[in-house]
């Protein structure tokens, strides 16, 4: 069978970026399952595999256009530290919050006395990435992974999340960064406000803290690994 539209396909994989680093890898959690067709993943590597077969090996570059899109300034905000409320704030952190482009991730750059610099962008946002890939089975996906959107594993199931980080980021700001009544901002205009990194809504609203998504989830429908979707 080839890998084509609702089949659910499973792949080992190396991830390296234009520098040949290694940023991500199956052996850590073992083949990635997906569901062909279904946006599980990010449409270049979904193009490279297509018509491939259970053996088959490619190399399959990807550009920023057809993976985690261009960096974007647009999505740099600066932040008053009182917005946060009495959370302490890092470098590093990273919250969890619904904007009107989903689920997204804002994680904070900077930090001084008086201001917090967040990104909203994709941590591979404008790199060119290489899929080392391995086609390790290809079948026809069952009526019920085909509602859901996603392949049902043993303990679990493969989402579309994100490589990296996750490509969602959240809090409570107009679109041009204004930080509204309530919380901290997203680039987008979220309806949640600040948490902490333990994932505590602030009074200024809620949120939870992000996990990193380059693992596999397993015993749930969660985040899937390395090169699915944002």
């Amino acid at each position: 069978m080839r890998v084509s539209k609702e089949t659910v396909v499973g792949i080992e994989y190396t991830l390296k970026d234009d520098k040949g680093n290694v940023l991500d890898a199956s052996t850590s959690h073992g083949p990635m399952e997906y569901l062909h067709g279904a946006s599980n993943i990010i449409p270049g590597l979904e193009q490279g595999l297509e018509g491939l077969t259970a053996g088959d090996t490619k190399v399959i570059v990807v550009q920023p256009v057809d993976a985690y899109g261009e960096y974007s300034d647009k999505l740099i905000q600066r932040v008053p530290i009182d917005r946060f409320g009495a959370n302490k704030v890092e470098i590093g952190m990273r919250f969890h919050a619904e904007t009107n482009l989903g689920m997204r991730v804002l994680v904070i750059r900077h930090v001084d006395e008086q201001e917090a610099v967040l990104d909203g962008n994709h941590e591979l946002a404008g790199k060119t990435l290489t899929f080392d890939v391995k086609v390790v089975s290809v079948r026809a996906a069952e009526l019920t992974e085909l509602a859901h959107g996603h392949p049902h594993q043993e303990g679990g199931c493969c989402g579309g999340g994100g490589c990296g980080s996750g490509e969602s980021e959240g809090g409570c700001c107009s679109s041009e960064g204004e930080a509204s009544s309530g919380g901290c901002c997203s680039t987008e205009g979220a309806s949640a406000g600040c948490c902490s990194s333990e994932g505590e809504a602030s009074s200024a609203g809620c949120c939870s803290s992000e996990e990193p998504v380059t693992q596999q989830k397993q015993g749930g429908c969660g985040n899937g690994g390395c090169g699915c979707s944002a």
